[in-house]
């Protein structure tokens, strides 16, 4: 399957963006603070999203109440962390093609798709489609939430969407003029306004889309409020950030709250983004009930500058074994490979309905090796381990192999 438009098989094998183009997205700031999308795939039934944090107002000092509201598309329902990765490629797009200059887009599916790192098939084709329409139906209400980075102040806006339009010309059904092969969606104007009045941070986009979807929120929080030397250590209420900034359930007690955000974490140490910190001593008790959470910068600089120089600095270490922290950029480079991976398996399995998992299934183990067939059929804990490990391994063989199609 291919939408790719231009010269041919040479324009469709060509990578568009390079490695320091990707590391060199953006984000725009508003909607870091609260999440306007469900934290799953899934909008379970719910119909609206309500967000609310206690702030002081900078000019007067006095406690002022923030909000957001998110209503849905009638039809399609609310966004969900999906349709959030689908946002975070169009902005790229509009930084690669436009650079903010203009509310509307021209792209093809195939390009976006290969900008997300989806799986090239009808499923993400289709999923696209209605993310454009989940996003083009959202509405949002910010009370005293909205920052007009032109005149600095927090204000109301409400009513709005993030797409105003989309159109989807499917550029896999022959010739013709290039203009009626692209695909197009234009910024809602409220949003593309704080596109223009310099609302946007740098995002290091290569790092944010191997991530899952809570790491991809909690990195873009961080992202936005490290400014080292000042900011390099942050601390928060533990249930205001998770809940009210992330998106988890507010049913969650201190400790169900921990073991959900605990392993986007550990992802983000992987990466060094985040200073590794035992548990212990990350989350502290305040009272009952109450309990903080502290992030500290794995840098010490500019977070999104700060991943690539580590990355550089890994190489440059790896490439001289005698050298100082030899091994410790060895393990970094090993965490942020297999963080990587374990990234890309989670939302391949996720692009997948339940009957196409439980194919998948039966495939990872016919094709497993003897050893841990025999572990397989043990069940209990190290069966589901062994059938977890099992089902990991063959899907980075399916997205190896998939990739060396595509390359070839």
């Amino acid at each position: 399957m291919n939408e790719s438009v231009g010269n041919g098989k040479a324009a469709a094998k060509r990578r568009p963006w390079s490695n320091d183009q990707l590391r060199n997205g953006r984000d725009e700031m508003n909607l870091v603070e609260f999440p306007f999308a469900t934290l799953s795939d899934r909008s379970d039934g719910v119909q609206v999203l309500e967000f609310q944090v206690s702030d002081n107002d900078r000019e007067s000092g006095l406690p002022v109440e923030r909000k957001l509201s998110v209503t849905g598309d009638p039809k399609h329902g609310l966004p969900t962390a999906k349709d959030e990765e689908v946002y975070l490629g169009l902005l790229q797009l509009t930084k690669f093609h436009t650079d903010f200059k203009s509310p509307d887009v021209r792209f093809t599916r195939h390009e976006l798709i290969r900008l997300l790192g989806w799986p090239n098939n009808d499923w993400a084709y289709e999923r696209i489609a209605t993310a454009l329409a989940r996003l083009t139906g959202v509405r949002l209400f910010y009370l005293n939430a909205w920052r007009d980075n032109t005149n600095k102040v927090f204000k109301d806006r409400g009513g709005f969407g993030i797409l105003d339009s989309y159109h989807i010309r499917d550029g896999r059904k022959g010739g013709g003029p290039m203009e009626d092969l692209h695909s197009e969606f234009r910024w809602n104007a409220v949003l593309f306004e704080s596109f223009q009045a310099g609302y946007l941070k740098r995002l290091d986009y290569e790092t944010v889309r191997a991530l899952g979807a809570k790491a991809k929120r909690l990195y873009r929080y961080l992202d936005k409020h490290f400014n080292p030397p000042k900011y390099a250590r942050l601390v928060f209420d533990l249930r205001t950030l998770a809940c009210e900034r992330l998106g988890f359930s507010r049913d969650y007690d201190a400790v169900q709250i921990r073991r959900a955000l605990q392993p986007a974490v550990e992802e983000l140490e992987a990466l060094g983004f985040v200073a590794v910190e035992p548990v212990e001593t990350r989350y502290r008790k305040v009272s009952r009930g109450k309990w903080e959470v502290t992030f500290e910068s794995g840098t010490g600089t500019s977070p999104a500058k700060g991943v690539s120089q580590r990355v550089a600095g890994t190489k440059s270490a790896a490439s001289k074994p005698g050298g100082p922290g030899h091994q410790a950029a060895q393990t970094l480079a090993l965490a942020q490979a297999d963080a990587a991976e374990a990234a890309r398996v989670r939302e391949y399995l996720g692009s997948l309905s339940g009957e196409e998992r439980g194919r998948l299934e039966q495939e990872a183990r016919a094709s497993a090796e003897p050893f841990l067939r025999t572990l397989l059929g043990s069940g209990g804990a190290i069966g589901k381990t062994t059938a977890a490990l099992v089902l990991h391994k063959h899907v980075v063989r399916l997205l190896k192999d998939v990739s060396q199609k595509e390359s070839a």
